[in-house]
């Protein structure tokens, strides 16, 4: 892809981490970049007109075409209603573990302090 080759293939990105309460899927394929997120609106961008993605074209009868084709692949490769129920699962868990990282002052980007005189050598 970085060579150039191969950038009709499509590319996959996914999101359905802590703090996400729907599936987030993003598909690149050549010109196009179609987003997904499960339960709301879509968005597609023709990233050779419009790079900085400024205008949606999900929804335009006259790009219908290449939106149903890239939503058809992320349906080859994920099932996003089934990733939306382990995801509404999985809250009551995570609302736990955020009210005990909250009353203990965790952190998940919690970075150790270290002396950096004595972890490499001189």
């Amino acid at each position: 892809m970085i060579a150039g080759e191969g950038a009709d293939e499509p590319v996959f990105s996914e999101y359905h981490l802590e703090k996400v309460w729907a599936p987030c899927f993003m598909i690149r394929r050549g010109r196009w970049k179609y987003v997904y997120v499960h339960g709301h609106d879509r968005q597609l961008f023709d990233l050779q007109e419009d790079p900085n993605e400024w205008t949606d074209l999900s929804g335009r009868p006259e790009h219908a075409a290449i939106e149903a084709e890239l939503h058809a692949l992320l349906l080859d490769r994920f099932d996003p209603e089934a990733l939306a129920a382990r995801g509404a699962a999985s809250i009551p868990r995570r609302v736990i573990v955020a009210e005990a990282m909250r009353r203990n002052d965790t952190h998940w980007d919690y970075t150790p302090v270290f002396d950096g005189t004595h972890r490499y050598v001189r």
